[in-house]
């Protein structure tokens, strides 16, 4: 690690925040904060989606899942189930949202089954939700404290882990309550390009680093088998199946993008 590096992480820091202040001069309703004006570009509200869904857990997790023992893509799977649960929502639930003119999900479920079921929902959203991202910013945090370790070498993991907590907590709560869902999207279109370079980043140094170059690697991920993709198998002890991906996967996607959402776009 070398000083630009901490230079560059706390400018992208400080970026993050002033697009949320940025995006705050435009606030004139509070149904703009909520939806944006409904006046952004299809292609930013598209980047927006999949960088919250590529969150800490799946750029560090996924890359040593394929590379553990046993590994490879049938992980992938479970995306096309997400495709059949996307397909299934924009059936059912976009259009509700249109034609009564809706904010949230939870005004339609309190319409459709009464205020019980939209609290309820609502609850069990704020409690699971509270996990899942307790998660992301500690697997966040693993990572920044190791930027922290090679600045501070006597500083105690567990201290500089607590720091990135409440540094990169702090920096999003600030730029989005500011900000609103305009400041959200436009900093994951950011996010998007960060994911994009440095995957490629990461893969240019790997190709480089391996012995062969591009071919000696595909070489040696084929003889490990870790380009395999579908696996059509009813074994139940495999954890990683065709009909398991498609079917938990479009019933995993409908919840989080259904009934368990953040707001509509």
């Amino acid at each position: 690690m070398a000083p630009v590096d901490l230079v560059i992480i706390v400018a992208y820091l400080g970026g993050v925040v002033a697009i949320g202040f940025w995006c705050r001069k435009r606030q004139k309703t509070t149904r703009h904060y909520f939806l944006a004006g409904r006046d952004l570009p299809w292609w930013a509200i598209s980047g927006s989606i999949v960088a919250t869904e590529t969150s800490a857990i799946t750029f560090i997790s996924v890359p040593g899942l394929v590379y553990a023992r046993g590994g490879n893509f049938t992980f992938l799977q479970l995306v096309f189930g997400y495709l059949i649960g996307r397909v299934v929502i924009c059936l059912l639930f976009i259009p509700a949202y249109f034609r009564r003119n809706l904010l949230t999900i939870y005004e339609l479920l309190r319409s459709r089954f009464g205020g019980s079921v939209r609290s309820l929902a609502a609850s069990l959203f704020i409690i699971m939700r509270t996990i899942a991202d307790g998660v992301r910013l500690l697997l966040t945090s693993v990572v920044m404290s190791t930027v922290w370790h090679a600045f501070l070498p006597k500083t105690d993991i567990s201290t500089a882990a607590a720091i990135s907590v409440i540094c990169i907590g702090g920096v999003m709560l600030l730029f989005t309550t500011v900000g609103g869902m305009e400041a959200v999207i436009w900093t994951e279109i950011v996010h998007v390009g960060v994911y994009i370079i440095g995957a490629g980043a990461a893969i240019a140094i790997l190709v480089h680093a391996i012995p062969g170059g591009l071919s000696g690697a595909i070489a040696a991920g084929s003889a490990a088998s870790k380009f395999r993709l579908f696996d059509f198998s009813f074994d139940l002890t495999r954890p990683y199946v065709f009909w398991a991906g498609v079917i938990g996967g479009a019933f995993l996607n409908m919840s989080t993008h259904g009934p368990d959402q953040y707001m509509v776009q």
